[in-house]
């Protein structure tokens, strides 16, 4: 009997990259630091290796104007939270033109620290929009409150590594996925010690991980910017906050620093 070939050693051939017309990529800026972007030009000779197998056809960080063919592309990497009608309007298209849209980075995924505006003081948010001089949503906006996404690299910024294993992974038909897992899964892995039980306050039990626990693991607290675990324990995390002393301001804005307020802490909303 012939040996069965195996299916996954077949598509990552080399050769099989090599005769594959290159993947045309754009990278898309909204409202943010623009971080991730820079991440990703600052892998440099890593970058510059998946150059045979990739074409920026479309940059604001590296282009003056669109290439040739931007007019569709196979994958675009949007950073930024969704603030303004423009752009609304400007990933709308982005998303017709892509055949895979990826959220890059926390503002993209869950709309990071211009989505710290949802969560401010009836008072202060009346302050704002007295002094406001642009056209502005009634709420900053994940990408996917807009459109359809397809693939979410979390963080603030980004994961270096993480953003090479996904374009490894993507280009040789992979389906890359986000493992729903703690950071202090990572903690324990790396024999970190518990920021918790050192009576600290940390978001590691109901944060996404894949950062590598850096935070903890360099002894600050977890501030969620990778986005909330879908099986979050929130109430009693909270509870534990409580017993720790902390009121309820500083309890909310832990919470909300990256992330909209779960909805199992809603009374927390109350005193702020």
């Amino acid at each position: 009997m012939a040996a069965q070939k195996n299916p996954e050693k077949s598509r990552c051939a080399p050769e099989t990259l090599a005769a594959a017309p290159k993947v045309k990529v754009g990278l898309f800026s909204l409202t943010c630091c623009e971080g991730c972007i820079f991440t990703i030009l600052d892998l440099e000779e890593k970058l510059l290796a998946a150059l045979p197998f990739i074409n920026i056809v479309e940059s604001a960080a590296l282009l003056e104007k669109p290439l040739a063919g931007s007019e569709k592309l196979d994958i675009s990497f949007v950073e930024g939270s969704v603030i303004t009608p423009g752009e609304e309007g400007l990933i709308k298209r982005i998303r017709e033109k892509s055949t895979v849209l990826v959220a890059l980075g926390a503002c993209a995924a869950i709309a990071g620290i211009p989505g710290m505006r949802n969560a401010l003081p009836a008072g202060m948010e009346a302050k704002i929009q007295q002094v406001k001089t642009l056209a502005v949503r009634a709420k900053a906006s994940p990408l996917s409150d807009v459109v359809p996404v397809d693939y979410v690299l979390p963080g603030c910024s980004i994961n270096e590594k993480e953003f090479l294993l996904f374009l490894q992974k993507i280009l040789i038909g992979w389906k890359p996925r986000l493992e729903d897992v703690p950071v202090c899964f990572e903690c324990k892995r790396n024999q970190d010690p518990c920021l918790l039980l050192k009576g600290e306050l940390c978001l590691g039990p109901v944060s996404f991980a894949g950062c590598d626990a850096m935070c903890p693991g360099n002894g600050a607290q977890c501030i969620g910017c990778r986005g909330f675990t879908k099986d979050a324990n929130f109430s009693s995390l909270d509870a534990l906050f409580k017993e720790m002393g902390e009121g309820k301001r500083e309890r909310y804005n832990l919470f909300t620093y990256f992330n909209q307020l779960p909805e199992a802490l809603k009374e927390l909303k109350g005193e702020n």
